[in-house]
């Protein structure tokens, strides 16, 4: 019976071992920020644009759905599928913010709004839909040339206004 709890303890102790440089491992990794590049998490497109408004960093990143893939099938198949010409679709950019506050924390409740200029003046608002820990919405930016892009973010009592240009090739 001894042996039996001896050997009950030893498992315990090399359970909670492992687990606790399997746990130090990761917060080690945790803490290596190097000035919280937020541009080497798992978001999703390209880092387009980054900013400071009082001190809440905005992080942009851009994706061109017609260029994406999934899973077996490309979007091509997809939209063939649904007969619908992949060049035909409406708004095929999709366009996310990420934001950080100044404690360096993920902003997940805000109500965050777009307005996309074209380099003629035409005018796109939408309204961000939260989404993998940021705000992103689908816009129509087609046509090559420079797009004006001004984000509005409301988060508690915050109001922040970011603006900046886009060239797209």
């Amino acid at each position: 019976m001894k042996k039996n709890v001896k050997h009950l303890v030893v498992v315990w102790l090399i359970s909670i071992s492992i687990t606790a440089m399997a746990y130090a491992g990761n917060d080690m990794a945790g803490h290596d920020m190097k000035g919280h590049d937020m541009a080497k998490s798992d978001r999703v497109g390209d880092l387009i644009h980054e900013s400071v408004v009082d001190g809440y960093m905005l992080s942009y990143y851009f994706m061109d759905l017609r260029d994406q893939k999934g899973g077996t099938h490309d979007m091509a198949d997809m939209d063939n599928s649904h007969s619908m010409p992949n060049k035909a679709m409406d708004k095929p950019h999709h366009l996310m913010v990420y934001i950080m506050d100044q404690h360096h924390q993920p902003v997940l409740k805000a109500k965050v709004g777009f307005l996309i200029k074209d380099a003629k003046g035409n005018a796109q608002k939408a309204m961000g839909m939260f989404m993998s820990n940021g705000f992103g919405i689908t816009a129509d930016m087609k046509k090559k040339g420079l797009y004006t892009i001004t984000t509005k973010a409301i988060a508690g009592d915050k109001k922040l206004m970011d603006k900046f240009d886009y060239d797209m090739k």
